[in-house]
């Protein structure tokens, strides 16, 4: 007997290995898809939708059966043959590809960056690496396949056979009402075999049948009906219920449907659907310099040979950490590693630049090593660093290296001239700081001013002759307390003119109140990695939701800080106490012990908020949870809930005043973060707030403008922001209490801005927010500036060093840690200046850039520069054009420039704008493009970017949603 070696390739010829090939390798995909995703939810919510989450393999399956793998008297046509051997062939391949990837790296691979990954110098070899297991996992499926295609087909046809025959014999019977004949209930019941013998002529492969079979009766009939109805209205009825965001959905996804989804909407940046770039993605410096027009003479460090090793070709550096779930685990689960101090890194070199000790035998680099950059020009503390444990998350400290290309400082400019004079004649005391970080909150809503674009837009809404007084009768004290603190009118009357000596208002001098920066952009349109930057004076990662708890952060927060300075003052502390007591003095608040609360009237539980609190280092957290639990200081609450995440801010009303008379009691300094809620989505105010109004005219025949609501809120929160300062004067503290105030994000609204939401949005209306400094000692400055939250931490530490706020000890760890940070100090002249490679400096060339995250976080990101009026939104893992404006000539951005390549974008900005603008765009893609990979490298974060792409251990239960208390609370 001769042997066919031919055999195995001729059967994929055949229509019915051709239907067992897809089958095995679609559903084998789809199990490895799955069980990648084993632990994305509750073991009890991973049973209950598993049938949903197989819905589309059953769908393929029936679909392909009757649409390509068709048989018509056991033949199929050659274009159906051709058709569905190609969509086998390739469904395999790709499902192999799945499975050796999932081998090689423990990941899925992104379909979306597949043409990036093969496009990049080390795609092919990326390629080449994982295609032995490929060819293996490839001839398993073939296999797997040749073995089954003998019966499978007939199997699917004879189960698909009986339940038409069930559901055609049951409608006979029932709605016709009468027995069906044995001639027609014959020629029902055996429509199965003849499907089943028909289809056995399939190239030869014909099966006979037996030509006598029972007659499955009407009860069998009624049982497969039944039967399937209840399944597929089990599955309807899950589907229906079952969350629509990640990673339901994703873990829906089945081969080739994704790849065609890919195919659809691919993204234009396809490498950032990667978890990290193919290659080493290197700073701009021949396109910056010349844009800039850097000096000849300047010998600008980054650039120089002293920078080399860093700003040069390297190692990959995520090549050192490639298990991206093995370290966020450790981190969450290692204790030593939960320490008040990001561990690892102090202020100075990045790592490698100044090892601990010589390198061994084993990684001894060949030749000389490469001359690393000097030391800092500041004298850095090394105590910042022994308190830490070895860095675990493979990420560099900023630590102020003079190699970072976009590094500007102005620690060594003049103070503001009007503090400065302020200081002499009177020092500001300065014993807390108080954050407010306002939900939500636009700059233009802090104040609302008359004549603004916003109040043009909703007096515009009024048809009658007396628009302009109607409305005005309502805004009258609206922000009233931000137009006070800001120090610009609002235009409105105001509801308490005259303020008494009762009101905080009488605190604040003629001329005295706040510095106010007109031009904050906020780093990100998502409120947790806004608080990052606001709160620890760094950037964000660019990738969905708060991942960076998944690593360390990479600077010192204020809490960090302080608690820091506060052990730095123990002993003095401790002499002082004993040499006040005998001279019966009061011993000196600069030596009290700093103690860190953030609070707010909402839950902590969304998206690991409570994680990313105590990363923060905030040892005490005051929550919803806190006003809801029984055993609390002030429950019960006077209110309900007013939106799905928790209470309004004046449930905090009674633990905020708290903290402040408590801390005098016990001789401690109070750094506070309180978050606002209430301008969120909803936008819903409580039932009994009399100052409920409706401010836009509204049509009957159009739907009411959400931000109707969304004024209320923020008048609201303005009521709120009163009564937190009216609090501080009364418990004597308003005086020796620096209240720092910003907004996470803005939120661009339909009516003012033609788009809407915070969400995939580059709109600038999401990004221009309030900050102002609040001290009744400090001068009123209206600073205009690009500036963002970064800066905060760097002002209010430069503050109260030059105000004489610390004690030496703690004075010197301010010093030491303020040029490490990326952000300026706004109390002085924005005069930046570089480093340069002599450990210098020289005037700067150019000016900050801004990198903004857009919500989610890794779909697109806004970038823009202090020195022009240009705004580039750039596109990552996602399918949305390149978005270009200019906000000199277009302020609302209403008429943006868009494009799917930069090529076409620069082509129209060169028309409309000119050769400048042009050129700009392309160094900002340039810049985007290596800020987004360095961002990974700075928090040592090598996961996926998009939500949907991330494996069971890294999404967890709670990523972008609140975390439940119950398994069944599935909804977000």
């Amino acid at each position: 007997m001769q042997l066919n070696y031919l055999a195995p390739f001729q059967a994929v010829a055949r229509t019915k290995s051709q239907f067992a090939l897809f089958f095995v390798a679609f559903f084998v995909a789809k199990l490895l898809h799955l069980g990648s995703h084993a632990g994305s939810l509750p073991i009890v919510l991973y049973l209950l939708y598993t049938p949903t989450f197989f819905l589309p393999d059953v769908l393929l399956l029936i679909g392909s059966k009757v649409i390509v793998y068709r048989l018509n008297g056991g033949q199929s046509s050659a274009i159906r043959k051709f058709f569905g051997g190609i969509l086998a062939l390739v469904t395999t391949a790709c499902s192999a590809a799945q499975i050796s990837f999932f081998v090689e790296t423990g990941g899925e691979i992104q379909w979306m960056a597949a043409s990036r990954v093969l496009g990049g110098t080390g795609g092919m070899g990326l390629l080449l690496s994982g295609l032995p297991s490929m060819i293996v996992a490839f001839m398993f499926l073939y296999a797997t396949s040749l073995v089954i295609s003998p019966k499978f087909y007939d199997a699917v046809n004879y189960v698909l056979g009986r339940i038409s025959w069930a559901f055609r014999h049951s409608y006979l019977v029932i709605v016709k009402r009468q027995k069906v004949t044995e001639e027609h209930e014959l020629l029902i019941s055996i429509l199965p075999d003849e499907h089943s013998t028909s289809s056995g002529n399939d190239e030869g492969s014909e099966e006979k049948s037996s030509p006598n079979k029972q007659l499955p009766s009407t009860t069998t009939a009624f049982v497969i009906a039944i039967t399937t109805l209840a399944a597929a209205i089990t599955v309807t009825i899950l589907q229906s219920v079952r969350p629509m965001g990640p990673p339901y959905a994703h873990m829906s996804g089945s081969l080739p449907i994704t790849i065609i989804e890919a195919a659809w909407s691919q993204p234009i940046n396809s490498e950032f659907c990667l978890s990290h770039p193919v290659e080493v993605v290197l700073f701009p410096f021949d396109r910056f310099t010349k844009f800039f027009n850097m000096p000849q003479s300047l010998d600008w460090a980054p650039k120089a040979m002293i920078c080399a090793k860093d700003n040069g070709s390297r190692p990959p550096p995520w090549a050192q950490f490639p298990g991206q779930h093995d370290r966020n685990d450790r981190m969450h689960d290692d204790p030593a590693v939960d320490v008040p101090w990001p561990p690892g890194r102090h202020p100075g070199p990045r790592d490698g630049e100044h090892p601990p000790g010589p390198p061994t035998p084993e990684s001894a680099p060949h030749g000389p090593p490469p001359h690393g950059p000097p030391p800092p020009k500041h004298n850095v503390d090394d105590n910042f660093a022994h308190e830490h444990p070895p860095s675990a998350h493979g990420g560099r400290s900023f630590g102020g290296s003079i190699c970072d290309p976009l590094k500007l400082s102005n620690l060594d400019a003049d103070i503001l001239n009007p503090l400065a004079a302020q200081i002499k004649a009177k020092k500001p005391k300065i014993k807390n700081v108080l954050l407010l970080t306002m939900e939500s909150t636009r700059k233009d809503m802090f104040p609302f001013t008359k004549g603004s674009h916003a109040y043009d837009i909703v007096r515009s809404s009024y048809s009658s002759v007396n628009a302009t007084g109607e409305l005005d009768t309502k805004l009258r004290g609206f922000t009233d307390a931000a137009s006070f603190l800001t120090g610009q009118h609002s235009g409105f009357d105001t509801l308490d003119r005259n303020a008494s000596e009762s009101s905080w208002k009488s605190s604040f001098k003629e001329g005295m109140g706040a510095i106010n920066i007109n031009g904050a952009v906020s780093q990100a349109a998502y409120t947790l990695k806004s608080l990052l930057s606001s709160h620890c004076g760094v950037e964000p990662l660019a990738v969905d939701f708060a991942e960076e708890t998944k690593g360390v952060i990479y600077q010192h927060c204020l809490s960090h800080v302080f608690k820091k300075m506060g052990s730095s003052v123990r002993k003095e502390k401790s002499d002082e106490k004993e040499s006040r007591a005998d001279q019966g003095k009061e011993i000196d608040h600069r030596l009290f012990p700093w103690a860190s609360t953030m609070i707010q009237s909402v839950t902590d539980q969304y998206d690991s908020q409570d994680v990313l609190d105590r990363q923060m280092g905030f040892e005490n957290v005051i929550a919803e949870s806190t006003i809801s639990d029984p055993t609390s200081d002030h429950y019960p609450p006077k209110m309900g809930f007013i939106n799905y995440f928790g209470y309004a801010e004046t449930e905090t009303f009674d633990y905020l005043r708290d903290l402040f008379v408590n801390a005098k009691k016990t001789e401690e300094r109070l750094f506070v973060s309180h978050l606002t809620s209430t301008p969120h989505h909803p936008f819903k105010t409580p039932r009994n707030w009399e100052g409920q109004t409706t401010y836009a005219n509204q049509q009957h025949w159009r739907r009411a403008d959400p931000f109707d609501d969304y004024m209320n809120t923020i008048q609201l929160q303005d009521q709120w922001i009163s009564q937190i300062f009216q609090m501080l004067h009364d418990v004597g503290v308003l005086e020796e209490t620096l209240v720092v105030m910003t907004g996470d994000h803005g939120l661009a609204f339909s009516s003012l801005d033609k788009s809407q939401s915070a969400v995939n949005n580059g709109h600038v209306s999401n990004f221009r927010i309030p900050i102002l400094f609040v001290h009744p000692d400090l001068p009123r400055i209206q600073l205009n500036a690009s500036v963002t939250p970064t800066s905060i931490l760097p002002t209010v530490l430069d503050l109260l060093l030059e105000t004489d706020s610390l004690a030496e000890p703690a004075a010197k760890v301010a010093r030491d840690i303020l040029p490490s940070y990326q952000g300026h100090s706004l109390i002085r002249d924005l005069d930046f200046r570089v480093d340069t490679a002599d450990n210098a400096s020289a005037k700067a060339f150019f000016q900050p850039f801004h990198f903004s995250a857009i919500n989610p976080g890794g779909s697109l990101l806004a970038i823009s520069d202090a020195s022009t009026s240009f705004r580039l939104v750039l596109p990552l893992c996602s399918a949305i054009p390149l978005r270009f404006t200019d906000v000199s000539r277009d302020p609302y951005e209403w008429d943006p420039t868009t494009a799917w390549t930069m090529g076409e974008l620069r082509a129209q900005i060169k028309v409309k704008y000119g050769a400048r603008a042009s050129e700009w765009a392309q160094l900002a893609g340039d810049l985007g493009r290596w800020w987004v990979w360095d961002q990974r490298e700075r928090w040592g974060y090598w996961g996926e970017a998009r939500e949907t792409s991330r494996g069971g251990a890294e999404v967890g239960g709670d990523r972008g949603r609140i975390r439940k208390h119950h398994w069944w609370e599935t909804k977000k």
